[in-house]
């Protein structure tokens, strides 16, 4: 009996240390400038990619100098404080918040920060937890972040009266809005996620393969409980598929069909987790991850500009 507790002891440190390893790689805080993390490298070489990338960030340029800006906070709820920078937009109830992906802050979205304010929307863009200005020690990969994104709608609804707010996020900021359209926050009317993944389980797995040559099994679940021990949440509860099964709120997802970092083959299985309410989907032809935007503006200002003037 004691050889058999000393043996199930040393798997279960293993174990631990195993997890803690790759827990810390994917979540632990990282200071990386505010230039957008893509894994994929980016596109370069691609002309017309550069040119709109290139004509979008001196559009958001101009739209960030020459806009009124309130400097916000809020606290989250385990005690973290949270930095958002809000443009308002004459007083308009129609607000969007836009949810920066994993690596990035706040400032990757100021394209997209141009092109609402000129539709009318009142903007809010917060560093997630852990990412920014922002405090935290762990990325919460959407899970955690969602409820940060409601207690942002609840600010919103302090300095504008019943405001219509739009959830738009990129990749880990898709995963993010999709996990918070499921708790139907009252003020929630639409929500846009372009990139999203399928679940935190899922896009760790993926990577473990591609990054490291590694089988899920056991290594996820190694992680999956350390992430709950030292984040407070697991990969498998982390799930963009069962939150968007609790929702009718309408949606619109984008994917780019050369995405190799989250799996193009994501977006069918979100769309159709979504059984209740209106939806749409858009998929960019030859854009890779997080890059849809710059592939094609006018197709993706286009389409989601055109479904929000439906559902609203």
């Amino acid at each position: 009996m004691a050889v058999f507790l000393i043996i199930a002891a040393a798997l279960l440190l293993i174990s631990y240390i195993i997890g803690s390893y790759f827990v810390n790689y994917a979540i632990l805080r990282k200071e990386r400038p505010s230039e957008s993390f893509n894994p994929e490298g980016g596109s370069s070489g691609n002309t017309m990619y550069e040119e709109n990338r290139k004509r979008l960030e001196e559009e958001a340029e101009i739209f960030r100098d020459n806009s009124k800006c309130m400097i916000s906070y809020i606290e989250s709820e385990d005690g973290l404080k949270l930095k958002g920078w809000y443009y308002p937009n004459n007083g308009s109830r129609k607000c969007v918040i836009l949810v920066h992906g994993y690596m990035g802050d706040h400032g990757n979205m100021m394209t997209l920060a141009a092109k609402y304010h000129s539709w009318g929307y009142s903007v809010l863009l917060p560093d997630n937890r852990a990412h920014g200005e922002s405090e935290g020690k762990y990325i919460g990969m959407g899970w955690l972040d969602r409820k940060d994104i409601s207690r942002w709608m609840d600010w919103l609804s302090t300095v504008i009266d019943e405001p219509e707010i739009i959830l738009h996020g990129v990749s880990m900021g898709a995963a993010t809005v999709m996990m918070a359209a499921g708790d139907n926050h009252p003020a929630l009317k639409a929500v846009v996620e372009d990139c999203g993944y399928t679940s935190v389980w899922d896009i760790f797995a993926d990577e473990l393969k591609v990054l490291f040559h590694l089988p899920a099994f056991p290594l996820m679940d190694f992680c999956s409980g350390v992430m709950k021990l030292k984040a407070g949440y697991s990969a498998k509860e982390a799930s963009s598929i069962k939150q968007l099964s609790k929702t009718d709120i309408p949606m619109l997802f984008i994917h780019g069909t050369e995405d190799r970092f989250v799996a193009f083959r994501m977006l069918d299985i979100n769309y159709n987790a979504k059984s209740r309410g209106y939806r749409e989907k858009l998929e960019i032809p030859g854009a890779r991850h997080a890059e849809s935007e710059y592939t094609d503006p006018e197709k993706y200002y286009g389409t989601v500009k055109a479904f929000l003037e439906k559902v609203l």
